[in-house]
């Protein structure tokens, strides 16, 4: 005989009670909201006032209490601190710049300007009168402004002439080139710019006066002008 369709309602307890057929034993229902079932948590769980476990709203309150905190952190500076801030930043943004112009003079500037020294040099025997002649061009743009030669004592030897490239710088007469010596007062002077394509030249005689050196002694007779000059390597002005 087949089985009648309350039957098959009870084999299933949970069926049976959206059927409204009791079914002795069935507890379907009272897992989910019995009140005499002692075994029932799941509202325990999810929200009773009673349960010492729960803490959800401990952790908002403390959650809302830091970023009060980081609000009160982060509140605009006041007027004398800005001043104090930027006081700072401004002393110690102009040591810095100070540091870095110290290594890098021509830092911000299109024009690379360093100073520079030429040398015109002609070899002496001492106590051996010659003829000077001496020749040299800048491997840059440079401008002379300092003079300084290495003559030992006075009437050691004469200049007659000091031309940067087509231009003399003597308006007449003959120097004494002692008036040029390392501890002379005149060696300040501003003569014309040379290219690397001009020529610094230098003329005159070597006395022959030995100036207290031995006779026939090699002697290296030199002049250096010194100046601005655009960075070795770089474009001319």
């Amino acid at each position: 005989m087949k089985p009648t369709a309350q039957q098959l309602a009870l084999r299933d307890p949970a069926i049976a009670a959206l059927m409204g057929v009791s079914a002795l034993g069935a507890d379907f229902g009272s897992e989910f909201g019995d009140p005499d079932d002692d075994d029932d948590d799941y509202g325990a769980e999810f929200g009773d006032p009673d349960d010492d476990d729960d803490d959800y709203g401990a952790e908002f309150g403390a959650a809302r209490r830091l970023s009060a905190a980081r609000f009160m952190a982060m509140r605009p500076p006041t007027a004398q601190a800005l001043q104090r801030m930027w006081r700072q930043k401004a002393v110690t943004g102009a040591r810095r710049q100070q540091r870095i112009l110290r290594l890098d003079p021509n830092r911000g500037s299109g024009v690379k300007v360093e100073r520079y020294t030429l040398a015109l040099s002609q070899d002496l025997v001492i106590a051996t009168a010659a003829v000077l002649t001496m020749q040299q061009q800048p491997d840059t743009t440079f401008r002379p402004q300092e003079m300084v030669c290495n003559a030992p004592a006075p009437g050691f030897a004469t200049v007659a002439q000091i031309r940067m490239a087509n231009v003399g710088i003597l308006a007449g007469g003959t120097l004494d080139a002692w008036n040029f010596g390392a501890g002379a007062l005149r060696g300040h002077m501003d003569l014309p710019t040379l290219s690397p394509a001009n020529r610094a030249t230098i003329t005159g005689n070597y006395t022959g006066f030995a100036a207290g050196y031995p006779v026939g002694l090699a002697f290296t007779f030199s002049v250096s002008f010194t100046g601005p000059a655009s960075l070795a390597g770089g474009a001319s002005i």
